[in-house]
């Protein structure tokens, strides 16, 4: 994420989750990203990883790759 594009692309990503809520899969990330032109699976596995290892998502348990907005952070 060292570039502008990549982090305004993660920006909007949580905006949208936060908004949306819901359980996110890498398939739901890239229809966001498709309003971008952005339509590889691995950049959406990849930002959804990072905000949950920034602590803004969490795994849902029984899924390797779904996740939710982190309630305790987002309380703060």
């Amino acid at each position: 994420m060292s570039t502008s594009p990549n982090r305004a692309r993660i920006r909007t990503l949580l905006a949208v989750v936060r908004r949306e809520g819901g359980i996110w899969t890498t398939s739901r990330a890239q229809e966001v990203y498709r309003a971008f032109g952005v339509v590889q699976r691995g950049t959406a596995r990849r930002d959804l990883a990072l905000l949950a290892e920034r602590g803004h998502l969490v795994k849902v348990p029984g899924h390797d790759t779904a996740y939710r907005v982190n309630q305790v952070r987002d309380a703060a």
